[in-house]
């Protein structure tokens, strides 16, 4: 029995015990699975850091665009208000001009009419004045009509590009969005970007444009050397690179938009001017044999008459010098006056 019992406390021959040998890392291993786990953790702030960093500017340049663009477009206005109110204030003195001409026009037809404070003036010299006056009257009523007609026009054409053409380029929440970024859009960035080390690998560079003189172009960039983010970027916000340059003889869209659009206007404002002054040489023509005829045949005074008409005479030669352009003469008379 004693022998028995040492038999039954042994345990059965498949349940034996084993025993097993422990794995154990080698410290050199451990230090440098350490060391890049280390280094890729500093990696991989860095690269975070940097791309938060790089977004805030990104929005930063946005808005500094559109603000810059806004200002732009507000010169733009700016023209088109300058260049308007250069026709409309035209325009406007010439209507001013014109209706003080009115009353003195109708003063010398009504009023002050010959013949009938004295003896009637000789019958050619009458027909002479009556012809100048009546001329002056119906350049003066023509050039009043297209002054007021080209203003008007100038007004409302200045209106058109204002409300339809030149507008502020306010962006919209859509394009507020694009230009924004969550912190959740960095995880969809690159491995290569997400845990690229400083000064160990290339950094991403902007393309150079170069002297076209020197003979060089533009300098191709690698895509793998540019991060995700800034091809996203180039597809969302520079739409509209890699468009013509403009060329130093260009104008601004507006000034050709402006230029068309006063076709709707330019010959009542030429022939305003024309009408100023035939209805001005008419008109002193006029004063001046109304002078004579008034000094002369009612007065019977000499010399006052000829002191007045030579007034008018020497005003109705300055008008035509500074309207009418003509080049100085190597002979003959020629008065200086500046234009």
């Amino acid at each position: 029995r004693p022998k028995q019992r040492e038999k039954s406390s042994l345990p059965p021959r498949g349940l034996l015990p084993v025993r097993r040998r422990r794995f154990t890392m080698p410290p050199v291993v451990a230090e440098a699975a350490a060391a890049t786990a280390a280094a890729a953790s500093g990696a991989f702030n860095y690269n975070r850091a940097n791309w938060f960093f790089d977004n805030g500017l990104r929005f930063g340049r946005f808005n500094t665009g559109y603000s810059m663009a806004m200002a732009q477009a507000s010169m733009y206005r700016e023209d088109i208000r300058d260049l308007t109110e250069l026709t409309v204030t035209k325009q406007d003195t010439y209507h001013t001009v014109g209706v003080i001409f009115f009353v003195l026009n109708f003063q010398l037809i009504m009023a002050g009419r010959l013949g009938v404070h004295g003896p009637s003036p000789p019958g050619w010299l009458l027909g002479l004045y009556w012809t100048n006056i009546c001329s002056a009257l119906m350049f003066l009523v023509t050039f009043t009509w297209t002054a007021m007609h080209a203003s008007a026009r100038a007004t409302a054409g200045g209106a058109y590009m204002l409300t339809r053409s030149v507008r502020l380029p306010i962006p919209t929440p859509k394009m507020l969005d694009q230009a924004r970024t969550t912190g959740n859009t960095f995880e969809k960035q690159r491995v290569t970007d997400v845990f690229r080390i400083p000064f160990a690998m290339p950094a991403p560079k902007e393309s150079v444009e170069q002297d076209p003189e020197m003979g060089a172009g533009r300098v191709p960039i690698s895509d793998r050397r540019m991060p995700k983010w800034y091809h996203d970027e180039v597809k969302d916000l520079r739409k509209d690179d890699g468009g013509a340059m403009p060329s130093p003889g260009s104008n601004p869209e507006h000034f050709e938009l402006y230029r068309g659009l006063q076709n709707e206007w330019w010959g009542y404002d030429v022939y305003g001017r024309i009408g100023v002054l035939y209805f001005m040489s008419h008109w002193l023509t006029s004063a001046s044999l109304y002078s004579m005829c008034h000094v002369f045949g009612e007065l019977r005074c000499l010399w006052p008459a000829w002191t007045v008409t030579a007034c008018f005479v020497t005003a109705h030669y300055g008008i035509l010098s500074l309207d009418i352009i003509n080049k100085p003469t190597a002979t003959g008379f020629n008065l200086p006056i500046e234009k």
